[in-house]
């Protein structure tokens, strides 16, 4: 069976409840129990997946949030930030890609390849040196993603979700 065209789309301010609820919704799938304890996710996604959190990151000239439809259902969302949106400061110019996220039922369709292309479209219109991004270190299908598509482990950084001290690692895409 053939996938429905999927269309790339930037998220209008208008969208910020459908925006947030994709954003609960992805995070808890990706990173809630077994992975996590529920005490921890349910205290991340109360703490930074507010309606008042998502409706300034959708006004910030920064960060840029583009949603994958098919046909009128969202299958999936990225965030990337430039500037000092960035969640770390890096030397260069560069774009980082801080949320990119499939709905369960849509994974495995190509959906979050797709919204990488949209970044490196971007990357490219704008001369950006290069693309990078945080990982969870107990993701693995995730960073296999990242190095099917030329990212490279430069550096760890400290996440904390709830009471959990975690790592992510850095990985980095040269243009």
């Amino acid at each position: 069976m053939r996938l429905p065209e999927v269309l790339i789309k930037p998220v209008q301010p208008k969208d910020s409840h459908k925006l947030l609820d994709i954003g609960r919704q992805t995070f808890y799938d990706a990173f809630g129990p077994p992975h996590n304890t529920e005490e921890n996710i349910s205290s991340y996604l109360d703490e930074k997946f507010t309606l008042d959190n998502i409706t300034q990151e959708l006004h910030n000239p920064k960060s840029k949030f583009y949603f994958a439809w098919i046909n009128s259902q969202i299958a999936g969302y990225i965030k990337i930030n430039s500037g000092n949106a960035q969640t770390e400061p890096v030397e260069g110019s560069a774009l980082e890609i801080e949320r990119i996220y499939v709905v369960k039922e849509y994974q495995g369709k190509k959906i979050g390849q797709l919204l990488f292309q949209k970044v490196l479209q971007i990357a490219k219109e704008k001369s950006i040196e290069f693309i990078w991004l945080g990982v969870w270190e107990k993701n693995p299908g995730a960073i296999k993603f990242y190095k099917r598509n030329g990212f490279k482990i430069f550096d760890t950084h400290q996440f904390m979700l709830g009471t959990d001290l975690q790592t992510d690692m850095m990985m980095k895409l040269v243009l």
